[in-house]
């Protein structure tokens, strides 16, 4: 078997920025946040480099989300 790995360090292959957005979008608009909170989202995001188990900790502090980090 032959194995893959690829790597977009620079968003060449995949725009990870748009993706985001379009995610949060949902995600907001799912929650009843608003657009501000998209906005909040990408920021908070910092283009990808943010671990996510720390984002997600920050967005459920941020708009009183109940649940666990891993669930979001």
């Amino acid at each position: 078997m032959t194995r893959l790995a690829l790597f977009d360090l620079d968003n060449t292959l995949v725009d990870h920025d748009e993706a985001f957005r379009r995610w949060a979008e949902e995600f907001t608009a799912d929650r009843g946040l608003g657009a501000e909170a998209v906005e909040r989202l990408v920021a908070l995001d910092g283009h990808g480099y943010l671990p996510r188990e720390t984002l997600f900790a920050q967005v459920k502090e941020d708009f009183g989300i109940d649940g666990r980090v891993e669930d979001l």
